[in-house]
């Protein structure tokens, strides 16, 4: 039942370095040429709270450079960005797994996985570890989590994978409705995510001001809307009480709320950047907001469903990644974001 995790960033390192330290499963990792080589030189060194430890992996730029166990995988892993997803397809063909779990971020990923390889071989995830990536060979554990597991075709079986991932020391929970994990993970990727990038400002600044967590908490709840439009529920997921979350936002008034999410967020971070506004400094020219924000307001669109707060927080920062928006428009500049989104 070997496992082949795509994607070499901090999470399909960790991941594919989780469970070869687990040994239940032999686990390959596919990443680009440069992660490989340095693979090949030096094991991996994973930082987790109460130490370090260090793993050899098995490591390949392509599928037929993979060690002969890793050959079409009971398992692929998917771990790359959302806008890689159509180069990762082509991988998964020669790879030909008998199952793809999708670990990414943000939504519509795995409705894509679908029009390629079938409802009975996609299975929804999402893991809710923070991870640092100080070297091709290092990872740090920032914030333990856990992973939530979903089949696109309710009659899959997860029991063999729940096991494998809980094995490798996983927190892990299986969910009846893809469309409720997916989302809720996406509900807590949004907060102070799109802000934080437009405005380059910390997330601890953003949530310093009313007005900017207000503007949040809207780009949430027509989230909100849409899931409910859908009929999914949010779930709570390991690590990470999402469906908590959202109930308080529902009962509590803004002047208890606010003082609230800047615990919960603006403090919860731990100091890191959240990964929108990481990407738009290493000069990205795709964002992953297209799946956060982008897919919101896509999806309320289709439905009939008012979205405007994600439709323009996803225009906005659509327009700063491409080059039609100067950045320094909006960088430190929240009076200027407040007025669009008013407009």
């Amino acid at each position: 039942m070997a496992i082949v995790v795509v994607g070499g960033g901090a999470i399909g390192l960790q991941v594919a370095g989780r469970l070869t330290l687990a040994g239940t499963e032999p686990t390959a990792l596919l990443a680009r040429p440069a992660s490989v080589q340095a693979l090949s030189g030096a094991p991996l060194r994973i930082g987790f709270p109460d130490g370090v430890r260090e793993v050899r992996l098995a490591a390949a730029a392509t599928p037929g450079e993979l060690p002969a166990a890793c050959q079409r995988p009971a398992l692929a892993i998917l771990c790359v960005k959302g806008y890689d997803t159509p180069g990762a397809i082509q991988t998964l063909r020669d790879l030909t797994p008998q199952r793809v779990l999708s670990l990414q971020n943000g939504i519509g990923n795995e409705e894509r996985l679908v029009e390629v390889f079938g409802l009975t071989r996609v299975i929804a995830g999402a893991i809710t570890t923070s991870v640092e990536i100080p070297g091709p060979t290092e990872i740090v554990i920032t914030k333990l989590g856990g992973v939530g597991l979903a089949p696109m075709d309710p009659a899959t079986d997860l029991a063999h994978w729940l096991a494998a991932f809980r094995a490798a020391d996983f927190p892990t929970r299986t969910y009846a409705d893809p469309h409720a994990l997916k989302w809720s993970k996406a509900l807590l990727n949004m907060l102070g995510n799109a802000l934080a990038a437009i405005l380059d400002m910390p997330v601890e600044q953003i949530y310093a001001n009313d007005r900017l967590i207000d503007v949040d908490l809207r780009a949430v709840r027509e989230a909100l809307a849409v899931m409910s439009s859908m009929g999914a529920r949010p779930v709570n997921l390991p690590g990470y009480p999402a469906a908590t979350i959202v109930w308080l936002a529902r009962l509590l008034p803004g002047a208890a709320l606010r003082p609230l999410m800047r615990r919960l967020v603006g403090q919860g971070r731990g100091g890191k950047d959240p990964s929108l506004l990481r990407d738009l400094r290493a000069g990205r020219k795709r964002s992953e907001g297209e799946f956060l924000y982008g897919a919101v307001a896509a999806e309320a669109a289709a439905r009939g469903v008012p979205a405007p707060v994600n439709a323009t927080l996803w225009r906005i920062l659509d327009g700063i990644v491409r080059g039609e928006i100067p950045w320094d428009e909006y960088r430190g500049r929240p009076e200027r974001l407040l007025a669009e989104v008013r407009r």
